[in-house]
C-alpha cells in the first residue's frame, strides 16, 4: 500500500513540475514588452547673434550697395581686392553645403518672381509672352535677379530660344551657363516657359533647369 501512494505521490509530482516547465517555455505565452531607453532631448541651440565686426561689415555692405553711385570709381576699383578677399573668406567659413542649399533657395524664389511677372505681361498683352525678360523691366521687375549656382558666377546672362527645335527634348536647350533660359518662339510649344540655364544638380538631387 505504502509503495503505491509513494507511486502515485511520484507521478503526481513529476506532471506538476512538467506542467510548470511548459508554462515557462511556451513560446506563445506573454512576456512583459521591453522597455525602450527613451533619450533626453537635446537643448535648443542659442540663437545666432553675429559678432560687432560682422554687423558693421553688412551695414557697410549694404550702404555700399545703396549708394554705391555717389563713390567716385577710383575709389571702388581700389575697393575691389579687399571685397574679392572677404568673399573668399567668407565662403570658406561658410562651407559648401550651406552655399549650396542656400543657392537652390535664392533661385527657386527669383524663378517663381519671374515666372510670375511674365504670367502678369501675358494677362496685360493680349495673351502674348514677351520677346525678351528685359521687357518685363522695369513695369513688371525693378531689375532682372541674378544668380548665383554652384560652379557659376554670379549673372543675369537671358539665354533667348526662338524656335520649336527642342520641343521635344528641352533638356537640349540647356547651354550651362548659369543664367536664365527663356523660350520666346510663337510655335513653340514652350513658348513663355522660363527655367534657370543649369544642369547642375541642387542639394535636393534635381538639376536646376527642372524647377
Amino acid at each position: 500500500m505504502k509503495t503505491l501512494i509513494l507511486a502515485l505521490l511520484t507521478c503526481c509530482a513529476a506532471r506538476a513540475a512538467a506542467l510548470e516547465e511548459a508554462v515557462i517555455t511556451d513560446p506563445g505565452a506573454e512576456t512583459a514588452p521591453a522597455q525602450e531607453e527613451v533619450k533626453a532631448p537635446e537643448p535648443p541651440k542659442p540663437p545666432f547673434k553675429p559678432s560687432p565686426e560682422a554687423r558693421l561689415a553688412a551695414l557697410n555692405l549694404a550702404l555700399l550697395l545703396e549708394r554705391g553711385g555717389e563713390i567716385p570709381a577710383d575709389r571702388l576699383a581700389a575697393l575691389a581686392p579687399q571685397l574679392a578677399a572677404f568673399n573668399s573668406a567668407a565662403e570658406q567659413a561658410l562651407g559648401a553645403e550651406l552655399l549650396a542649399d542656400a543657392a537652390a533657395e535664392r533661385s527657386k524664389k527669383a524663378l517663381q518672381k519671374v515666372r510670375t511677372a511674365l504670367q502678369v505681361w501675358f494677362g496685360d498683352n493680349g495673351g502674348k509672352y514677351p520677346p525678351d525678360l528685359a521687357a518685363l523691366v522695369p513695369s513688371y521687375l525693378p531689375a532682372l535677379p541674378e544668380l548665383r549656382l554652384p560652379g557659376h558666377p554670379l549673372t543675369d546672362k537671358v539665354t533667348v530660344i526662338n524656335t520649336k527645335k527642342y520641343d521635344a527634348d528641352l533638356a537640349k536647350a540647356v547651354t550651362d551657363s548659369g543664367g536664365w533660359l527663356y523660350f520666346s518662339g510663337e510655335e513653340s510649344a514652350n513658348r513663355g516657359l522660363l527655367v534657370i540655364d543649369c544642369s547642375h544638380k541642387s542639394p535636393a538631387g534635381q538639376e536646376y533647369f527642372k524647377y
